[in-house]
């Protein structure tokens, strides 16, 4: 038999895999106009919080948990739209290391911009310390998770 608290941590992941499938149909839609999908946004979004740090495709596919063709086919078309720059390794001609540009800074925050009435009716009878609570807990939860990957 489950205790209340198990029952409870159970019924919380499943409204978060409720609310990641509701978030991610409503992402999909609110992209289009921008010209990219939701691996190309979050790619670029993962790029815009360190704008001059460097990776490489293996780097990437770790932290965004895809594979690496995935990742690879994601870090071509972001480059064909050029908002993305590559630039090869000196020391291994095979490594390449990628990084967001200005165009693709200009991506996120646009698309960001644009995301901003829908954001706000959501979170309309929230008050700030509801968010601010909302906020430090799911950053516990999204750290738990993301220090156990392999859990």
């Amino acid at each position: 038999m489950l205790t209340e608290k198990q029952q409870n941590s159970f019924k919380l992941l499943i409204s978060l895999g409720i609310i990641n499938q509701l978030t991610d149909a409503w992402l999909s839609k609110a992209l289009a106009p921008h010209g990219i999908n939701q691996s190309q946004f979050n790619l670029l979004n993962h790029f815009a919080r360190h704008p001059d740090k460097e990776q490489t495709i293996s780097q990437l596919a770790e932290v965004m948990q895809m594979n690496q063709p995935g990742i690879t086919k994601v870090v071509n078309k972001l480059s064909e739209m050029d908002l993305i720059e590559i630039r090869k390794d000196k020391q291994d001609g095979r490594k390449k290391w990628i990084r967001i540009n200005q165009q693709g800074l200009d991506k996120v925050q646009s698309a960001f911009m644009s995301f901003l009435p829908t954001v706000d009716q959501c979170f309309d009878q929230w008050d700030e310390k509801q968010l601010e609570q909302m906020l430090e807990h799911s950053q516990r939860l999204q750290n738990w998770l993301d220090n156990n990957r392999d859990a």
